[in-house]
């Protein structure tokens, strides 16, 4: 007689209905937005040659995320989240195609790019933290740390695939192809979107909508305010985004003046980045676990500031790539650490406005950086403001080292009801 085996976590989430339709369209739109990146860093590098028109741009398309993050997430707790992101959605498609436009007939300047980074960033900001509060609506409880992992394989393969797509682009066809791309594939997350089917418990409540979204917001700030455990986290959070995820925004300058190679280096430059981190993804899903999350955080924000470090310090393009895949790999264990830690201490019905802090900071953060390390770029080189931002995260990591018995005992997270796969 022969016994059945069980699936795997991974397995299991996604046989959800609703979360692989989500994930199949997330992940091509992710892919497109990759395309995107790529020919947006890379135009910019090619009409201005200067590290901080690469912080402007990366600050256009972060900085809206601050002025309408805490509004998103107030509206993923009171309206429909699918809704929300479809809006968004739709909102970043016409920016796409207009990029398109103007690029193809080449009336495209540095300022169109600027402008319409900063529109796509606005649907961002509306659109992340309702996105990020969707996931636990489509998975059981104890499947919910694995969804997160695979959404992080996903963002992260889109990363790799995407760079590959938009150099196999400009090659066949011209940079311009990767925006009319970008917009085809947020129509099918629209569409993935609209194909879910929330149950009614799911949904955001309503019972609190005589409130106006001012009160709202105060009312997530007050939360987050009150514990302690969860405002370390997010400190954290904070300090990694500036200081060391911006390293990212800046690799076209790091690409052709530190390691002296071109558009086509750059791209696989990313999508080394992607690969790592894809492998932090598989790693994070396979291991699942809950109580030590935060602890794993920590060693990931270490671990990308020791590889930021390794970085700058070699001009060796072929150094450089392992170098890539180290901080791939550790980045996308961190952020899966703290966002899984944030999921489960946070109740539902707060669950949109906490992940739109958690939105601002990983998003935004890393913007404010690099606009800030481009700018000093600009009069001494990229090297020694990464440096510096680099020494800052590893002296404040210690700080938090310190206290990680008293905030993992804080955070008060209870393991899922089922027993792990």
């Amino acid at each position: 007689m022969t016994q059945k085996t069980k699936p795997s976590a991974i397995q299991a989430t996604l046989r959800q209905p609703n979360y692989w339709r989500y994930i199949l369209g997330n992940g091509l739109s992710l892919i497109g937005t990759w395309m995107q990146r790529v020919a947006v860093g890379w135009l910019t590098w090619e009409l201005t040659h200067s590290p901080a028109w690469l912080g402007i741009i990366a600050m256009a398309d972060f900085a809206p995320v601050f002025i309408l993050g805490p509004l998103g997430g107030a509206l993923a707790d009171r309206h429909s989240r699918i809704m929300v992101m479809v809006g968004a959605q739709l909102a970043a498609t016409l920016s796409a195609l207009t990029l398109f436009g103007l690029s193809a007939t080449g009336l495209l300047t540095v300022w169109h790019l600027a402008i319409f980074t900063f529109i796509t960033g606005c649907a961002v900001g509306i659109n992340q933290p309702a996105r990020l509060a969707l996931v636990p609506n489509l998975v059981p409880r104890e499947l919910l740390t694995t969804a997160i992992s695979i959404n992080a394989m996903v963002f992260n393969g889109a990363r790799f695939v995407g760079p590959m797509f938009s150099t196999a682009v400009i090659a066949l066809w011209s940079i311009h192809g990767s925006f009319l791309i970008n917009a085809c594939s947020y129509m099918a997350l629209i569409i993935a979107l609209l194909s879910l089917r929330i149950p009614a418990h799911e949904r955001p409540r309503t019972d609190g909508q005589q409130q106006s979204l001012l009160d709202d917001i105060g009312e997530g700030i007050q939360f987050i305010r009150q514990h302690a455990a969860i405002r370390l986290i997010i400190a954290i959070m904070a300090m990694a985004a500036l200081c060391l995820r911006s390293v990212v925004d800046l690799l076209p300058g790091l690409t052709s003046d530190v390691f002296g190679k071109g558009a086509d280096e750059f791209a696989v430059l990313t999508a080394i980045f992607g690969i790592g981190a894809i492998i932090g993804g598989i790693w994070m899903a396979r291991r699942g676990g809950l109580g030590d999350q935060p602890i794993v955080a920590l060693w990931g924000v270490l671990g990308t500031a020791l590889f930021t470090v390794a970085l700058i310090s070699t001009q060796e393009y072929m150094v450089a790539l392992p170098v890539a895949l180290g901080i791939g790999f550790t980045t996308v264990v961190a952020g899966i650490g703290m966002q899984a830690t944030l999921h489960f201490s946070t109740p539902a019905a707060m669950r949109g406005r906490v992940m739109s802090l958690y939105g601002i900071i990983h998003i935004g953060g890393a913007g404010v950086g690099a606009f800030v390390l481009g700018l000093i770029a600009e009069h001494v080189g990229l090297r020694p403001p990464i440096a510096i931002s680099a020494a800052i995260g590893i002296i404040i990591w210690c700080k938090v080292w310190r206290n990680r018995s008293e905030m993992s005992h804080n955070l008060q997270i209870k393991p899922p009801s089922s027993k792990e796969n």
